[in-house]
């Protein structure tokens, strides 16, 4: 390719590369400013109320999470890499999609009640009562992430999370004279609440308004789209399941103050494993939108992954500890190990993240979600195991063995589909289905 063409192609390329670069960095950010004004939020908490509502707020919040994107059923996943495509669909595809997750999370969270820890977890009836709420309320503010993505305007994703991560805390402090679970609980769940009802409104009118929109669809023919949405949440639900168990171990185990410990470590260590898996979905859907531009929007995804995981594993080293300290002393002595060994597994957990990026860009997810199953078993029946041996800090043991496990098993196959789309950028992106969806 000549120097002419070279420039000619950047300069194709730049759309897209601008959109990609904004909404990435617009998301790690926002997510740096919500670990820290999180691990703020679970500090102030630590200082202002009981320890052992500390760990059953800690507990609630986290279950009810994992269940709020288990009960997603990865609709979001669908969003990120066909609302790009879906043209005047898109509003009727988002309003069938967030009438599945209110459904399927309320149940989740009666699920939970009826079967799950409730003497550890639950104080009262009314927590019991309005846990399927809290799980819908964070469905909703979850899948929107992606939503976003998938509509071009993650960084609207971006200012949610920033603003709520305000919000909760000036909450938390208002109601620390109650010193309650319930209180912690309601300054995460209900700002959130607000913000969905927010978001909703400002997603309304880009449909209504925005032209990609306005056209005439360009999706996949049906039965590809059920075996993507099927790999998808067999993939989301593998990944998830091991956050969900792992605080209810240590909860079970050890009991609300270790938990408590548990929860500000991880608070620390979840905002870099969200970062480097948040590089991901911009991706996704500015391929989706511009399948022309993939070595180019490739190399930028690469080369920002790199970057934030040198940088985030170094920060949990050096700044991770002193941190902690700031919380207070027993919180740095139970959680500083956790941090050392987060700062290995989770670059590792980047290798795999990279694979899962171009196997969604392809639409060929069965590698990726075995692997996935696999690393999750093993950091469930690790953190059994090591917990036994080691305490909390064991399951950071079991982290980094799954991690680096997975990411030896796929780091060849990465290198090669990089080499391999620089080559050839049209191999990574799949060809228009013969029967599109009309």
């Amino acid at each position: 390719m000549t120097l002419l063409n070279r420039r000619a192609s950047a300069g194709d390329d730049a759309p897209a590369q601008r959109n990609l670069r904004i909404n990435t960095f617009s998301l790690i950010a926002s997510n740096l400013l919500t670990g820290l004004l999180g691990l703020v939020f679970w500090a102030a908490a630590a200082r202002l109320y009981p320890t052992e509502a500390v760990g059953v707020g800690a507990a609630v919040i986290s279950s009810a999470m994992m269940l709020a994107i288990l009960a997603m059923l990865s609709i979001d996943t669908l969003y990120e890499r066909f609302l790009p495509v879906a043209g005047y669909r898109a509003g009727p595809l988002l309003a069938l999609g967030f009438l599945v997750v209110t459904v399927v999370s309320v149940l989740a969270g009666i699920g939970l009640v009826l079967f799950g820890p409730r003497d550890a977890m639950f104080e009262s009836g009314w927590q019991l009562a309005s846990y399927p709420l809290l799980v819908l309320v964070l469905a909703l503010y979850t899948v929107l992430d992606r939503t976003t993505a998938g509509l071009g305007v993650a960084r609207w994703a971006a200012m949610k999370n920033s603003v709520h991560s305000v919000a909760k805390l000036v909450v938390l402090l208002l109601f620390a004279w109650t010193a309650s679970a319930e209180s912690i609980v309601l300054a995460w769940v209900g700002t959130a609440a607000v913000a969905v009802v927010v978001l909703v409104m400002a997603i309304r009118r880009r449909l209504r308004t925005d032209p990609q929109f306005l056209v005439p669809p360009a999706l996949p023919s049906k039965p590809e789209i059920w075996r993507y949405f099927g790999s998808s949440f067999g993939l989301t639900a593998t990944w998830i399941i091991g956050p969900l168990v792992v605080p209810l171990i240590v909860l079970s185990q050890f009991g609300a103050v270790a938990n408590a410990h548990f929860a500000v470590t991880w608070a620390i260590v979840n905002a870099f494993y969200t970062t480097v898996h948040l590089i991901l979905s911009p991706y996704v859907s500015e391929v989706a939108a511009h399948p022309d531009k993939v070595a180019s929007l490739t190399r930028r995804m690469v080369a920002t992954m790199v970057g934030v995981n040198v940088i985030g594993g170094l920060g949990l080293v050096a700044v991770g500890p002193f941190v902690l300290g700031l919380v207070g002393g027993d919180y740095r002595v139970e959680g500083q190990s956790l941090l050392y060994l987060a700062a290995l597994f989770v670059p590792l957990s980047a290798v795999t993240g990279v694979y899962e990026g171009f196997a969604r860009v392809r639409r060929k997810l069965g590698v990726v979600m075995a692997v996935r199953f696999a690393g999750t078993v093993m950091i469930i029946g690790g953190s059994v195991v090591a917990t036994s041996m080691y305490g909390v800090t064991g399951i950071g043991w079991a982290y980094l063995v799954a991690e680096g496990l997975c990411a030896l098993v796929l780091v060849v196959p990465v290198i090669r589909w990089i080499r391999r789309v620089k080559a050839d950028p049209a191999w990574l992106t799949p060809q228009p289905s013969a029967q599109p969806v009309s």
